[in-house]
């Protein structure tokens, strides 16, 4: 029998920084197999190499601020309590929803990736694939995050693995011209297809390798000792997603040419049938895939749901979004967010919600980053167990970025941006609403 629902507390857990930095990279990995190539058409090859290399700086410099940040505050509202702490509550409120949208976004758009692999895999797919997507690791996410951060930490070894596989099966058919085999357009070039343009057209699909890393200061309520574990799990994980990206980057291309991956929602099994690779190869790696979505979609739904119960703790959400039941498992956090979004796989359009996730995530990333200039300011003697390496000039260029990044995501897709601002924006009007509830 079950306990009465309580509010407030999550269960600390002997998680240590390894594991932590492997759920990092299962924020990350489902992209890994999936949306990078969307940005191939936009830039080409050369372009795609520029825009993930500035990707990769902007993630640095974002994971070196959130790192002083996480190991100063720790607390599983992560970002919206930086921005609270930093500008107050309509800060923190805009943060938090960003950050519900970006994770919610991932698991809709993971969905979707799921079910076009399966189906290039048994030829089965549809809405029972998507359904089910949801079902199984929302069901184990239900036992408790220690179960699920365990299972996480095993699909994400299996992704990666995967990975590998397909750079060396890929290797033997590698050739530079096959970089370069996208006609030029309008003013482009061999190198640049479509100018420097392509480069910026291309950015929201370059985050594909490194967006949403940043979810592991979510179990800073947890694990024992988040201000030693998290820098230490948050740097690891950047430096395995880039060695990733860089075996990404030049076998697929490399291997089977640009031109047939564009637009694949499967392009590494693309990229195998391209050269002829089937049979023993080609079912490992969709598998890696798959089991690499999987670990994305656990990980979405432990970001969102996280997020869901600390907004609704600080009162930015139902209270009742807040409550555990006797395993200290917030069950309505997890349930309810996870069914808007599989609402939203529905739709099928993949590329769409990457650029929404990609949106809300730097809307969030401005707030944080900005909060990390403003917290070293205002709060100078607070503890820092980890300090930001270059300080708030890091932090700055954070910030910068993330809001070029911001009307990169308005040019690749204005419809889905401007949902996702209106999506934010009824949730402060809905949550004011509230608040003046609770005045009266």
């Amino acid at each position: 029998m079950m306990d009465a629902p309580e509010q407030g507390a999550l269960r600390r857990s002997r998680t240590g920084w390894l594991m932590l930095a492997g759920l990092g990279v299962s924020y990350v990995i489902g992209g890994d197999f999936s949306a990078w190539n969307f940005g191939l058409a936009r830039a080409g090859w050369g372009g795609m190499v520029i825009a993930v290399l500035l990707a990769a700086l902007i993630w640095v410099a974002l994971i070196l601020t959130l790192a002083e940040l996480s190991s100063m505050l720790p607390d599983a509202g992560g970002g919206a309590l930086f921005a609270h702490r930093a500008f107050g509550p309509l800060a923190g409120r805009l943060t938090g929803y960003a950050i519900m949208i970006e994770y919610g976004a991932a698991a809709s758009v993971v969905a979707i990736f799921i079910d076009a692999y399966f189906k290039s895999l048994t030829g089965l797919g549809g809405w029972a694939i998507i359904i089910l997507t949801f079902v199984i690791p929302t069901a184990i996410h239900l036992r408790g995050a220690k179960e699920a951060i365990g299972t996480v930490f095993a699909l994400t070894s299996v992704a990666a693995a995967g990975i590998i596989v397909f750079g060396i099966a890929m290797a033997p058919h590698f050739s530079v011209r096959n970089l370069f085999d996208m006609a030029a357009g309008s003013g482009g070039s061999v190198l640049l297809p479509y100018g420097w343009l392509g480069i910026w057209a291309a950015m929201p699909f370059a985050t594909a390798f490194f967006l949403a890393v940043e979810g592991i200061a979510m179990a800073a309520e947890e694990v024992e000792d988040p201000r030693k574990i998290l820098p230490r799990a948050m740097i690891a994980a950047v430096a395995i997603l880039l060695g990733l990206a860089i075996i990404l980057l030049l076998a697929g291309p490399g291997g089977a040419g640009v031109s047939s991956l564009v637009g694949q929602n499967d392009p590494l099994p693309a990229a195998l049938h391209a050269v002829g690779i089937g049979g023993p190869v080609m079912w490992v790696v969709s598998i890696a895939a798959l089991v690499g979505l999987g670990a994305c979609m656990f990980s979405a739904i432990y970001a969102f749901s996280r997020q869901a119960f600390a907004l609704a703790r600080s009162g930015w959400l139902p209270a009742s979004l807040a409550r555990t039941d006797s395993r200290q498992v917030p069950v309505r956090a997890i349930l309810i967010p996870a069914l808007v979004a599989m609402i939203i796989a529905m739709t099928g359009e993949a590329e769409g919600v990457f650029v929404a996730m990609v949106f809300a995530a730097m809307i969030s990333y401005v707030f944080m980053a900005a909060a990390h200039i403003r917290l070293r300011r205002s709060e100078p003697e607070h503890e820092r167990p980890f300090r930001t390496p270059g300080g708030i000039i890091v932090s700055g260029l954070a910030l910068l970025s993330s809001l070029v990044l911001l009307l990169a995501c308005i040019i690749a897709n204005p419809l889905w941006s401007f949902a996702t601002g209106i999506a934010m924006a009824a949730l402060v009007f809905l949550s004011g609403f509230r608040a003046g509830d609770r005045a009266a």
